[in-house]
């Protein structure tokens, strides 16, 4: 898997400028004529455009000012775009001139950004869009083989998700980073950490009370795609008598008394907001009890993976319990922390999981 941060300088640049050769080259009409690199916008300016293209288009002559970005992220982007646009602004001449922005990936976050101030995009990974005279180039592509890996993992790590559960629990609200830290019973490096990407997505702002997250939606779909429960949680489960899930449940509360179980999964989100009936009572607890105490109070043995109606969890991080509620008497975690756990957890798990983020009162509302 390649990253951004491994494209040499002089690399990244060749094959930028490749990449800009080829696109042209799709349009028979078109003819680029020269590209310069580091070029002055005028003559004297001590300032330089990445590149500088000539090219014709039919008897039209046109003017391409290129910027090259090591990372795709919006933020960067719309200050590279209000770059692009100065640029153009500043070309001498009345020739036509149109701004356009390579980079190893473009979301498509970023792709919309370009696209409404008119300037064209391109990546390595084979997403463009450049529109200009009679040229109209527009491809596409979900994957992006220059992930960058680090910034992913630092942003969902279980130290950084402690912070994220507070900053998804609405109503929204802005957090000073000390008052994140100590909530999240983190360091402010980690909150630091998560301010900075949140920020360069765009999916947070500075507000006047501090950091706020503006575009949970996203956060929360690009968490889904990160997480991996196996790697998280350690799992036991049960066959047991009882097949009433209230009772099951009630039963589980009544017989840990000293690591009373915080529940997930289809029961939490049923209790949270009922769709499709639990078959199986899934619950977070400190530690896995004594198999004897499952077969005397619960009547229950212990079978494999995927085979009982009862599944206790170990969490490695105990930040997955961090905000947690209580619905009906029973302790669940948060709504956010019931729609990861749902995703990978199959018997309708999934649909579950849309139905309660689709409620006007998903975790407290982000209305």
């Amino acid at each position: 898997m390649k990253t951004a941060e491994k494209l040499k300088s002089s690399d990244f640049a060749r094959q930028c400028e490749k990449l800009l050769r080829e696109l042209l080259g799709r349009v028979p009409s078109v003819k680029l004529v020269s590209f310069e690199r580091e070029a002055r916008i005028f003559s004297g300016s001590p300032t330089r455009v990445d590149g500088l293209a000539q090219v014709r288009t039919g008897n039209r002559k046109w003017t391409l000012a290129v910027e090259e970005k090591r990372l795709g992220q919006p933020r960067e982007v719309r200050a590279t775009v209000l770059q692009l646009e100065s640029y153009l602004e500043h070309l001498p001449g009345n020739a036509p001139r149109y701004g356009v922005l390579l980079a190893p990936f473009i979301s498509e976050e970023s792709a919309k950004i370009c696209t409404d101030a008119g300037i064209g995009y391109a990546d390595l990974a084979g997403n463009a869009r450049l529109a200009f005279d009679h040229v109209f180039i527009e491809t596409r592509t979900a994957e992006n083989p220059f992930r960058e890996k680090k910034e992913v993992r630092s942003l969902f790590a279980p130290r950084a998700a402690r912070v994220l559960r507070l900053l998804l629990q609405g109503p929204p609200r802005s957090w000073k980073v000390t008052e994140l830290a100590k909530s999240a019973q983190v360091s402010l490096g980690w909150v630091s950490a998560v301010r900075q990407q949140l920020l360069a997505r765009e999916w947070g702002e500075e507000a006047p009370g501090g950091l706020r997250v503006t575009k949970p939606g996203a956060l929360l779909d690009a968490w889904v795609k990160a997480d991996d429960w196996s790697k998280r949680t350690q799992t036991q489960e049960y066959s047991v008598l009882v097949s009433d899930p209230v009772e099951l449940a009630d039963k589980l509360n009544t017989n840990l008394p000293d690591q009373p179980p915080v529940f997930t999964q289809w029961f939490a989100g049923w209790l949270r907001h009922p769709h499709t009936t639990p078959v199986v009572v899934a619950a977070y607890t400190k530690e896995f009890p004594d198999e004897a105490l499952i077969k005397e109070k619960l009547m229950g043995r212990r079978v494999p993976a995927g085979g009982g109606g009862l599944r206790l969890v170990l969490p490695k991080d105990e930040g997955v319990l961090h905000p947690s509620q209580t619905v009906r008497g029973f302790a669940l975690v948060s709504d956010v922390q019931i729609y990861l756990d749902l995703q990978q957890a199959g018997l309708r798990g999934q649909e579950q999981a849309e139905e309660m983020r689709s409620w006007p009162d998903f975790a407290g509302g982000w209305a």
